[in-house]
């Protein structure tokens, strides 16, 4: 059976024996990887073509060009399972979508019942409880106005042969079929859908997935006071190395989908 045989990177939660167990002796450490590539899969989220953030445009746009697209290409010729996940507005101008997707992601079953705690208005921060809703922000609603125009960058836009997914439950449900078991995430935004959707690298490693992030091949959204050092995306790939599971490099990926190839 063909290997994906790969450095992984881990953050560690302690020291070794003799050391301090001080937060300035708490360091990385790597290890070899041999997964079998049939169980193997490129989770790519939310690789949008815009965005309303200029900067994490431009940030994201140069990595799919530059860094990711090879990545998908040599996954593509490796047999792995290619997955984009670009959040639920953006499916529907996929065709592929529709692959393991259920009833209810197809509008043919209503959604159960919400659960009545907390209540609907808090849960809306509506009517005495608006003071703790975030200040509507211009930009998002511009952007929300008419997401059906949107679409996945060219450089990485899905090809037959490929999935696109809605939800967590439609990810793992393909994940099962095809018996995958490892996911090599990418994408943006690191801080945000990486780790927090329902098919990022939390939730599904809390379903037992094993999750490995291409750490060069993702990018946070950073603000005023992290932009300059990236440490919002430098934090988020540390809680995802500390927690969640692992990381790795697109130098790494690649080698090991083209000694695959070259077999």
């Amino acid at each position: 059976m063909p290997t994906l045989d790969l450095t992984v990177r881990f953050l560690r939660h302690g020291t070794d024996d003799g050391v301090s167990c001080v937060e300035p002796e708490i360091r990385h450490e790597e290890r070899r990887w041999r997964v079998p590539a049939e169980q193997a899969a490129l989770v790519l989220v939310d690789c949008w073509a815009e965005h309303f953030i200029e900067s994490h445009e431009a940030a994201s746009g140069r990595i799919m060009r530059d860094t990711l697209a090879p990545v998908v290409r040599a996954a593509r010729e490796a047999g792995l399972t290619v997955i984009h996940a670009p959040s639920p507005t953006y499916v529907h101008a996929y065709p592929q979508w529709v692959a393991y997707a259920s009833d209810r992601d197809l509008g043919m079953e209503p959604a159960p019942p919400a659960d009545d705690w907390p209540p609907a208005e808090f849960r809306r921060k509506e009517g005495e409880h608006a003071a703790f809703a975030r200040p509507p922000e211009p930009k998002v609603r511009e952007w929300i106005t008419d997401p059906s125009r949107y679409r996945i960058a060219d450089a990485v836009a899905p090809e037959e042969g490929d999935f696109v997914i809605k939800t967590g439950e439609q990810l793992h449900r393909l994940l099962k079929h095809r018996q995958v078991l490892h996911l090599f995430y990418a994408g943006f935004a690191t801080n945000m859908c990486i780790l927090y959707r329902d098919y990022g690298t939390r939730a599904m490693s809390q379903r037992g997935y094993n999750v490995s992030l291409l750490r060069d091949c993702t990018a946070g959204i950073e603000c005023a006071d992290t932009v300059e050092g990236q440490w919002l995306t430098r934090g988020a790939v540390y809680a995802i190395e500390v927690s969640v599971g692992s990381s790795t490099t697109s130098r790494e990926f690649l080698a090991a989908c083209e000694a695959i190839r070259d077999c």
